[in-house]
């Protein structure tokens, strides 16, 4: 995936943004822009120099917007700004801003405030859930199509015969085979992805979230104890392959699989039950998922969206 790096620089020191350019089928809108980079340097300097909040060009949110962020406290202004709250996405009241933040700050196990540690964490690891959720379902959505077309006993493009043989590779089951598919291709609970990733990597604070980006306690065969990933979305998408694909975790997809046939919601503190072989802890570790669950009302969470069409302006720095 290309991204195109914005670097408004007068008001947003310290803080990087990249946005991605084909992120998207919808094509963004013209601009006079021919350069890779937009900058604010490019106003002339009495703008740039009084430019206020308001001004910064505002972002789509329906463009993915990478954040690099070196502080909890920056972190939870860029959420402030967006009006991007829990407690509202929780009451249905809004949907949650595509700010995919690249790694947890770094001062974040310094934080004196607990409730402000797990804020920036949940705000933080959320959007890139749902952004990795967003994928799958994509996917899925066009598995179904096609399983639509076989039942009429019409045969898919060369293209999408194509794009199935990928995915099958992808998900480790036989080509072309649909319903194999189905089982796997599917998403992951929001509360039970939360929850899981606050247990295993202490709220964003241990070694391997601060250094490997990896908050879900994966491994990495016998050399490295534990994987590394360039970015937290990309341990989520791993973490999010894991337990659609590892044999471990059939009862977690057939589960899944039994709430879809029964029409009803994906319930991740129901389904961390099958998670038995996730922690030698066995019992313990599911446990204390489930209370993370419950303590952190996260089964609200089930229900968050992406926002499709808000647009926001970015804060100026402090």
């Amino acid at each position: 995936m290309q991204f195109r790096v914005f670097r408004p620089a007068a008001a947003l020191a310290g803080l990087l943004l990249i946005v991605p350019l084909a992120a998207l089928a919808q094509p963004a809108a013209p601009t006079d822009q021919t350069s890779a980079e937009l900058e604010v340097a490019d106003l002339p300097p009495s703008q740039e120099q009084a430019l206020p909040a308001s001004a910064v060009p505002p972002i789509d949110k329906t463009s993915d917007l990478v954040l690099k962020v070196d502080s909890a406290g920056k972190l939870s202004e860029i959420f402030d700004s967006a009006d991007y709250a829990l407690a509202d996405v929780r009451d249905g009241e809004a949907d949650v801003p595509r700010l995919l933040v690249e790694a947890m700050p770094g001062d974040l196990r310094h934080l004196d405030s607990t409730d402000l540690r797990k804020d920036v964490f949940f705000n933080a690891l959320l959007p890139l859930v749902l952004r990795v959720n967003e994928d799958i379902r994509h996917d899925r959505d066009r598995l179904l199509a096609l399983q639509g077309l076989q039942h009429l006993g019409l045969a898919p493009s060369a293209e999408s015969r194509a794009w199935l043989s990928e995915l099958s590779d992808r998900y480790e089951v036989a080509d072309g085979d649909i319903d194999a598919l189905l089982l796997r291709v599917d998403a992951i609970p929001v509360s039970l992805a939360l929850a899981q990733a606050a247990v295993e990597s202490g709220w964003g604070t241990s070694y391997s979230a601060q250094r490997r980006n990896a908050l879900f306690g994966q491994t990495a065969g016998s050399a490295v104890r534990y994987a590394a990933f360039d970015r937290l979305i990309d341990g989520v998408a791993s973490y999010a392959r894991n337990l659609n694909t590892h044999p471990a975790y059939s009862g977690f997809r057939a589960r899944r699989a039994a709430l879809r046939a029964a029409r009803l919601e994906l319930d991740g503190y129901d389904l961390a039950s099958t998670l038995m072989r996730y922690s030698t802890r066995g019992t313990a570790y599911i446990r204390d998922v489930r209370a993370m669950i419950r303590g952190n009302d996260l089964a609200e969470l089930d229900s968050a969206r992406l926002a499709a069409d808000r647009v926001i302006g970015l804060p100026a720095a402090s």
